[in-house]
């Protein structure tokens, strides 16, 4: 169990997930069930093992689906109303009544060690983003950085990958401060959560804790569903 300061954390996990066909019709994708738990609630049950007591959850397809475990498990839930038409960005807009401090962000679609949470917790830099080696699992978005770990810019072009620095996981630490120069950047509706570290990043620090031998996955389709339980749940320590 890491020691830390942050005592909270947002989950992105508005999307329709529509990639997952009948799947994920009538629930979020975060319900999806591997090994026997659901997608939210090991990530719940990793965050709450690492010290986050605060678990708020951005929501808009099948949303009443998370109203239903928030008493089980004490989650804040707040609703981007408009998730159809908008992207991850304007998702953590609305979360910002319940953000005050900083907090760790992450997507609702990971399948993940725990040591990935140790990772990122450990770590001095007070905005950092949680990179990976190599999947090849498909849909990867590559980070580029400086040999020191300072981030330069991100990118799901495939051809980034030859000179990428690791792969983006979908989990960040993110302080106040720079949340808020988050939610401020225009074009907030149309824009995906990440590609707000290529706006910011001339003029804020932002490092890559990279830990290349993470066992992870996101679940965006059945080719991502087939891996995650065939390749990386055996594989993972918790």
């Amino acid at each position: 169990m890491s020691k830390n300061n942050i005592k909270t954390a947002v989950i992105l996990a508005a999307g329709r997930g529509t990639r997952l066909g009948d799947r994920t019709k009538e629930m979020p994708k975060g319900f999806l069930e591997v090994g026997g738990e659901t997608l939210i609630e090991r990530s719940i049950r990793l965050l709450k093992d690492n010290g986050i007591e605060k678990i708020v959850v951005g929501v808009g397809h099948k949303g009443t689906a998370y109203e239903d475990i928030a008493d089980k498990y004490d989650l804040t839930i707040f609703y981007n109303d408009e998730y159809s038409t908008t992207e991850s960005m304007y998702t953590l807009v609305c979360a910002a009544p319940y953000v005050d401090g900083e907090f760790l962000l992450l997507e609702s679609d990971l399948l993940y060690d725990i040591s990935a949470l140790e990772t990122i917790l450990k770590s001095n830099h007070s905005n950092v983003i949680l990179g990976s080696g190599f999947t090849d699992s498909g849909d990867e978005v590559y980070l580029h950085g400086f040999e020191n770990g300072d981030f330069r810019y991100l990118s799901q072009d495939g051809n980034d990958k030859i000179n990428a620095y690791a792969e983006l996981v979908g989990i960040c630490k993110l302080s106040l401060n720079f949340y808020k120069k988050m939610i401020a950047l225009p074009t907030i509706k149309k824009m995906k959560y990440e590609y707000a570290f290529n706006v910011l990043s001339p003029k804020e620090d932002i490092f890559i804790e990279k830990q290349s031998d993470l066992v992870w996955c996101e679940i965006d389709d059945e080719d991502h569903l087939n891996r995650a339980l065939t390749k990386i749940l055996p594989r993972l320590s918790n």
